[in-house]
């Protein structure tokens, strides 16, 4: 990732494009290219970014579409741990804005440390992150959200419409847009029922299909072993 930290370093104009699982690396990234002085572009192109991640840095700056003037253009696929050790092996220094946003990635990343992923690191990280300013309550508070009732309508007609296929290995679900619009849900909304699906015994990942558009898969979320 050096690379990247040497185009920013030669470039007028950044473009940083990430998608929503993303976007936390993307405004910690937005933070350090500003520190700069240097001109700069937040993109997702992701279609009804969930509002949990409206707390982040710069979430008013986002753009939906890309820009051609830059001349150095990021398409981040890192996450938060790899974004941190970017800075922290270049002595980069991590402010509050940063630290905020690398710390929101940390909870999305790893639901809320609930993963089987999570080991001391990720809670030496955040201790870090905290020390350095990281908002943590806010954090906390849009990112481990509860679960609204629009949620829950969602997930009921969804867990109804579950099919088991692949000797039931798989768990597909199917969504349309009367769903979302009859319960005031979003896509984000569909992850509880994915999630759920994961805990039946044989079942090893979760589909979601889209009935509006031939059947477009949506997402894919696979059981951690």
């Amino acid at each position: 990732m050096n690379n990247i930290l040497d185009g920013i370093n030669n470039a007028k104009y950044v473009m940083i494009v990430a998608d929503a699982k993303n976007l936390s690396s993307a405004s910690a990234l937005y933070t350090y290219v500003l520190r700069l002085h240097k001109k700069v572009s937040l993109v997702c192109e992701t279609k009804n970014i969930d509002n949990k991640l409206s707390f982040l840095p710069w979430f008013e700056k986002i753009k939906s579409a890309k820009v051609s003037s830059a001349d150095f253009i990021i398409e981040l696929e890192s996450g938060s741990v790899e974004l941190f050790n970017l800075f922290k092996n270049n002595n980069i220094k991590i402010n509050n804005k940063m630290a905020t946003a690398l710390y929101g990635g940390l909870l999305q990343e790893s639901n809320g440390f609930l993963n089987s992923s999570v080991n001391g690191t990720f809670f030496a990280m955040a201790e870090e992150l905290i020390k350095c300013g990281a908002d943590y309550k806010t954090c906390n508070k849009f990112i481990m959200k509860r679960t609204t009732l629009c949620a829950l309508r969602l997930k009921a007609i969804m867990l109804e419409g579950m099919i088991l296929q692949n000797s039931a290995k798989a768990a597909v679900f199917y969504i349309c847009d009367d769903d979302l619009n009859s319960t005031g849900a979003t896509i984000e909304d569909c992850d509880e029922a994915l999630i759920e699906a994961l805990k039946l015994p044989q079942v090893e990942l979760s589909v979601l299909l889209n009935l509006n558009n031939e059947y477009e898969v949506l997402k894919i979320i696979n059981k951690e072993i």
